[in-house]
């Protein structure tokens, strides 16, 4: 049984001998396509048994003469602001501000555009946005046709096998 970190290059290499690669532009993409899906799919396996096992070992209070179990913990540190607006209202003062997917969630698009045109004036032009959905809502065609563009903005290939 391996102790330290699985090489990526020895699992690669072990599945290639046992799943060689077809020579084939098309039907290599294909493979690969497939194989993704699999490794993506066993992963999951994979991390449903590590979470099950570990559940097991705390429960158990099981040790091992070979490897230990660590929690690792990331946090993120947040500023209490009731707190802050009670004893420190001057400093809350200064630094407090509403995000702005919190403000677009609390006012309208319309509120946000008036308040924004009122304060920047002409500027606002550089950043003005009509929705799509919206404008098709208004407009029919063909007249909606000839204020939207159909841009290109991701691809991706899939391999399908000939019926």
């Amino acid at each position: 049984m391996p102790t330290g970190k699985m090489e990526s290059g020895c699992v690669l290499s072990i599945l290639e001998t046992a799943f060689p690669h077809p020579s084939e532009e098309y039907a290599d993409a294909f493979f690969c396509q497939e194989m993704t899906a699999a490794l993506e799919a066993a992963a999951k396996e994979y991390k449903v048994r590590f979470l099950e096992t570990v559940d097991e070992i705390r429960a158990g209070g099981l040790e091992s003469a070979e490897f230990v179990l660590r929690r690792e913990e990331k946090r993120n540190k947040s500023v209490n602001v009731p707190l802050l607006r009670e004893e420190l209202p001057e400093l809350f003062a200064e630094l407090a501000f509403v995000s702005a997917a919190n403000a677009s969630k609390l006012l309208s698009k319309k509120f946000i555009y008036d308040a924004t045109k009122k304060l920047i004036k002409n500027r606002i032009t550089n950043y003005e946005e009509v929705n799509v959905k919206d404008l098709e809502a208004r407009l029919p065609e063909p007249e909606y046709s000839r204020y939207v563009t159909d841009k290109l903005i991701s691809e991706r290939y899939v391999v399908e096998a000939k019926s």
